[in-house]
């Protein structure tokens, strides 16, 4: 499986960099991404991708730096890019409405046209695992809203076996901590240096968790500004041959 960092900033895109999202791909496969923030599509044209590549969306939570992006994407699917494929689109509890309530704010009564392709809304609740574009993924819940809202962390499984762990936003939580056991990769944010910061991972908590996580590999994005000017110096700290920090555009065999 080949994961492709479309974005690797925090909701503010520090120092230039779009929102975290990520392309995942196997050979025979469409792809699919996790979260598609507001600069997702612009992304995904700056790294040769075509949105007719894509065969769903994976949502981990509904704050718009992760779910921004899907007007923009129904638009093009709709008039540019033109789509007759369904796109699937799977998320924690309440992503339809959500989704639904973007584009109106968006797009007025463009979000009640019919469309040219079919979009299928699945909700992923945690604990669930469900069978997605060929995949397999599990939703954990995250430590990041107040209820009713149910943030994901999610492990995502090729037929292979291959696992690909995402921690989406929250603080440190069993949640993620069981998504991501065993896993090849997970993929975890580092927003800030050290708490408290909002319900949020820092480098300070990742100190802290490192030596407990039985992950192959770690790769730290959702960076905030000043993580992402520290980069080399924490890669020096860790000193955890396991650990990477993304950047946009960066490409990674599973």
């Amino acid at each position: 499986m080949r994961l492709t960092v479309i974005g690797s900033g925090d909701a503010a895109n520090a120092l230039g960099r779009g929102h975290s999202c990520y392309w995942l791909e196997e050979v025979g496969r469409r792809a699919v991404m996790v979260d598609f923030g507001a600069t997702a599509l612009a992304g995904l044209q700056r790294f040769g991708r075509s949105p007719l590549e894509l065969a769903g969306i994976v949502f981990t939570h509904l704050h718009g730096d992760h779910i921004g992006g899907f007007p923009f994407l129904y638009i093009d699917a709709m008039f540019t890019c033109l789509r007759s494929e369904p796109l699937r689109v799977l998320g924690p509890v309440g992503v339809e409405a959500r989704l639904r309530e973007l584009l109106r704010v968006t797009y007025g009564s463009l979000a009640e046209r019919a469309t040219p392709f079919a979009w299928e809304l699945t909700e992923l609740r945690p604990g669930e695992e469900v069978e997605f574009c060929g995949l397999k993924v599990r939703g954990f819940a995250a430590d990041h809203q107040e209820p009713p809202e149910q943030p994901l962390c999610l492990r995502v499984r090729e037929p292979s076996g291959t696992t690909v762990a995402f921690s989406g936003d929250t603080a440190p939580c069993d949640g993620l901590l069981q998504a991501a056991a065993d896993v090849d990769l997970l993929v975890a944010e580092c927003t800030g240096m050290k708490p408290p910061f909002g319900r949020h991972h820092t480098w300070e908590d990742w100190q802290r968790l490192l030596p407990t996580l039985s992950a192959k590999r770690v790769l730290f994005s959702h960076l905030g500004r000043e993580v992402r000017a520290r980069v080399a110096e924490l890669l020096a700290e860790a000193n955890d041959p396991r650990v990477q920090f993304a950047d946009d555009g960066l490409q990674l065999i599973v």
